[in-house]
């Protein structure tokens, strides 16, 4: 096994594209789940309007620690724009 650190990044669906490019531009593979509904420090996210501009979404990735602080450096001002939350975990992943 592998130890990793584990990220996951709720953001304003909107900010997706921009997002997935920073991910990319450090050469992180990552998963997005569409559609994150909840409460924060902006009140409820519901998945309920026409436009999706006020959806979430949560992207998933994995990252080696010290590729860590470049992803939380890039990923910062998304979060200072729109809000959202930045989770990260230690995980051991099963190397196949």
């Amino acid at each position: 096994m592998q130890a990793l650190k584990k990220v996951e990044i709720i953001l304003s669906a909107p900010e997706l594209p921009k997002l997935q490019r920073l991910v990319e531009k450090l050469g992180l593979n990552y998963t997005v789940f569409h559609h994150a509904t909840g409460r924060g420090d902006r009140g409820i996210r519901a998945d309920d309007d026409l436009t999706g501009v006020f959806t979430n979404i949560c992207l998933l990735t994995a990252c080696k620690a010290e590729q860590l602080p470049a992803l939380v450096e890039v990923v910062r001002p998304l979060l200072k724009k729109t809000g959202g939350l930045c989770l990260v975990s230690d995980v051991l992943s099963v190397i196949h």
